[in-house]
């Protein structure tokens, strides 16, 4: 069989081993919902696809936290090509979609970065199934819909910048600046900043890389490489343009742009020394599919406050068969020596300050605001399949030996010690046991589930190496060896891997929760931050059962309408929980307030900010809230209470106060003596109080929308109107269709003066950065496409030879 059929259908090999489980999810009869998939991304692409099919662009999310920007935000991936899953699939499956493809993206960039990088087909093929298989980028791709897009271009970028560096004329460097261009546009539409800093660490890497290995000149290659490259990041930003000039429209008042994170915040979610163990046992840290043996094992025993990736495994195969090469000094090159040191480099960096290494990054503060250390862990991973893949073929080439008997030996007797240590009464049950106690709310139960994991994950990890040492032993048939423990690299990390991919029953999340009727009609709902609250025990579905499915949670989400999954049925939220993307800084500092206020402080902001239902745990106060209703969730009695007079989102404030801090307007306005029907706080540089009464207006014709308001206004004398929308510059005002400032009102909502008499007053979002940006980017794809067209080799026309008569004569 030749090459180019073997490639095709092993990549088709691939698809299918992967797909066949999770053919549920592919057909969307079940919906992912593990962690941020379910309460925000979801809700997010539902209230886009519901603007885009009323006509309308979405500008603004007018369903969270009193609007927030949808389309600027980058982890609604709204302007990335897989949206356009939602005009050829159902809903359900568009949305799995996007991660399941991504997954298999992500094999295929590796798989091509290791050809690019001198591996044979077959190592590739192992080096592919390494990265796109990995703990790293599963645990992305079953949760993070900006995430695992980001991951999985991360090598397509790595190759095309070999391409960069080793271009050997004009227009090869011409070809391959225009795909790394694209490539990492694409990267920056999935909207992961952190992820493309990394990628062009890599990217430095690799084109030095590819120029060292072109056999010329060095300096001079690199130099031109180099140049290319700023060609490429032109190309990127200007294909990322829709989604970068709005951003940066709002991103200064966004949370993460007024925010400088601490040390403890911007090192969460650090790599640590004991999560090593998952490199052998990937389900040492639970399974996310089962309750109480997950996030919480992990916190108590690297007591970390977030679990960010769910798992760090390369796979029991890969790691097997690098340390199996390791051994001889003939797997050492340049290559396997410098992907080594990139890997270990990038993995110092994961640990955070554990090490001082991220002291460099905190010490820059623009990157402080990226976070999450173990990102670095996307390199080490990416190190590792490479390392892989070489390791593949230089076992192929040589015989088995004592050393590597020796190795696989020590595997099969660690393997041994963590089965027996897991059994009943052993010494992992004697460790864990305290800790059990504190985490768990069945402890024995929990014991029993996590002893059935290591054990399971033992006897895996002991017939892998077997396997492993049956095809390697022979000597010849080095292709042949790399496909198959490419297979095998795939096949036992299904175990492991797919209950990551957290489903639930579509038909069940799609149901309406029980208090949707009641939320019908303006104002907005604040749900506790108390929630969710559920009894574990109360999610068996019969006593047999040792810890109840995570997947039962995405039900209880939705009946408690825990932000943000109630917005597809109509909720419309008064404050949200995300800190990321494009959230709203004056929001955060407003719902903060509330959550640090008194009972009656709290609901005067709530009541201010358009808040008219409460659902919260029995028990907890909102004295200008009345109850309507209660109902029993998940084994919790919850409250739904409701204001009589919630505010319009449009409304005339005709005494004006001035504060010059957020905090004494903050303190203000939850105060008796701020009247929110007629009063405003604007920001001033002393504080003022009104003089007297205020006046009075007439507002009729109103409209309102997700990204703008229209009014009529008769005022008796000036004043200001008042529109219920979280503040961001990216909202103008018109009064008789001429601009007016727009200024932040009550620290959260928007005002413009209005003067005496009869006048026209309009808000509207600014869609003037995003029609520069699609321009933009038309260009950057007309420009890239004239690339790949003028790089193309002209065919040599063959000349025929010419015969001189003469001579043919003679």
């Amino acid at each position: 069989m030749s090459r180019s059929v073997r490639a095709p259908l092993a990549g088709l090999a691939v698809a299918v081993v992967f797909a066949l489980p999770l053919l549920p999810e592919i057909f969307g009869s079940r919906l992912l919902v593990f962690r941020d998939a379910q309460i925000t991304h979801w809700p997010w692409r539902r209230e886009a696809a519901s603007a885009l099919a009323s006509g309308h662009v979405p500008f603004v999310n007018a369903s969270a936290s009193g609007g927030e920007p949808l389309l600027a935000n980058p982890n609604a991936v709204l302007l990335y090509p897989t949206f356009l899953f939602e005009r050829v699939f159902p809903p359900e499956a568009a949305f799995n979609l996007h991660y399941l493809v991504h997954v298999l993206w992500a094999y295929l960039g590796a798989r091509l970065l290791a050809r690019r990088l001198g591996l044979s087909p077959g190592a590739a093929l192992f080096s592919g199934v390494a990265y796109g298989f990995s703990g790293m980028m599963l645990s992305y791709g079953s949760a993070f819909m900006n995430s695992s897009a980001a991951a999985a271009w991360l090598p397509w970028c790595g190759a095309a910048f070999v391409d960069l560096g080793s271009a050997a004329d004009a227009r090869s460097r011409l070809r391959a600046a225009a795909a790394a261009g694209l490539a990492l546009g694409l990267q920056l539409l999935a909207g992961e900043p952190a992820i493309t800093l990394v990628t062009l660490a890599l990217g430095a890497c690799l084109l030095a890389a590819g120029a060292r290995r072109a056999g010329v000149p060095f300096a001079g290659r690199l130099a031109r490489g180099l140049a290319a490259s700023l060609l490429s990041g032109t190309l990127a930003i200007a294909l990322a343009a829709p989604l970068l000039l709005p951003l940066r429209a709002v991103f200064g008042l966004t949370y993460r742009g007024q925010h400088l994170y601490s040390e403890r915040a911007s090192g969460a979610a650090a790599f640590s020394a004991g999560r090593a163990v998952e490199w052998l046992l990937p389900r040492f840290g639970g399974s996310p599919e089962l309750l109480g043996g997950g996030a919480n094992w992990l916190r108590s025993i690297a007591r970390e406050d977030f679990v960010y990736i769910w798992c760090v495994t390369f796979g029991v195969v890969p790691l097997a068969v690098v340390l199996l090469a390791a051994l001889r000094r003939d797997f050492w090159d340049r290559r396997a020596a410098l992907l080594a040191a990139g890997g270990v480099g990038a993995l110092l960096f994961s640990f955070g300050f554990t090490l001082p290494f991220y002291r460099l990054v905190f010490a820059i503060a623009p990157l402080r605001k990226l976070r999450y250390p173990i990102k670095f862990y996307l390199l080490t991973s990416v190190a590792a399949a490479l390392l892989a893949g070489l390791a593949a073929d230089s076992l192929g080439r040589r015989r088995w030996g004592r050393r590597e008997s020796a190795l696989a030996a020590v595997f099969l007797v660690l393997f041994a010690a963590a089965f027996f240590a897991a059994a009943p009464g052993g010494a992992l049950d004697r460790w864990a046991g305290a800790r059990a106690e504190r985490i768990a709310d069945d402890p024995a139960a929990f014991l029993a589930v996590f002893r059935g994991l290591v054990r399971g994950d033992a006897l895996i990890g002991a017939a892998c190496v077997l396997v492993v040492a049956l095809v390697v032993r022979p000597a010849a048939g080095g292709r042949t060896a790399a496909s198959l423990l490419a297979l095998l690299a795939l096949v036992s990390a299904l175990p492991w891997g797919l209950p990551l991919f957290v489903s639930a029953p579509s038909a069940d999340l799609l149901r309406p929760p029980a208090l949707a009727h009641r939320l019908q009609g303006p104002g907005r709902l604040y749900v506790s931050p108390r929630l969710p609250l559920f009894d574990a025990s109360a999610l068996k579905r019969n006593p047999s059962d040792e810890l109840p499915r995570s997947s039962r949670v995405a039900r209880i989400l939705v009946e408690q309408l825990v932000p943000a999954t109630g917005s597809p049925f109509g909720a419309r939220y008064l404050f949200e929980n995300d800190p990321d993307g494009s959230y709203g800084f004056f929001n955060r500092v407003a719902s903060e307030a509330a959550e640090a206020s008194t009972p009656s402080e709290r609901d005067r902001l709530l009541r201010l900010y358009g808040g008219r239902w409460v659902l919260a745990p029995e028990g907890e106060e909102h004295p200008l809230f009345r109850p309507v209703t209660g109902l029993e969730v998940a084994g919790r009695r919850l409250v739904l209470s409701e204001s009589a007079d919630a505010m319009p989102e449009l409304r005339w404030a005709g005494r004006v106060w001035r504060r010059p801090a957020l905090s004494a307007t903050l303190e203000l306005v939850r105060s008796e003596a701020f009247e929110p029907r007629g009063d405003v706080v604007l920001p001033g540089r002393a504080a003022e109080d009104p003089a007297g009464p205020g006046s009075t207006a007439a507002l009729s014709a109103v409209t309102v929308a997700a990204d703008g308001a229209d009014v009529l206004v008769d005022a008796a004398a000036p004043g200001h109107l008042v529109f219920s929308r979280t503040f961001f510059p990216a909202w103008l005002a018109r009064v008789d269709g001429q601009a007016a400032p727009a200024v932040v009102a009550n620290a959260r909502e928007l005002a413009v003066a209005v003067p005496a008499g009869r006048h026209r007053v309009a808000f509207s979002w600014d869609a003037g950065p995003f029609r520069r940006g699609v321009a933009l980017q038309a260009l950057a794809v007309f420009a890239a496409a004239l690339a790949a067209l003028g790089s193309r080799q002209k065919p040599q026309l063959v000349q025929k030879p010419q015969v001189d008569v003469r001579a043919a004569a003679v």
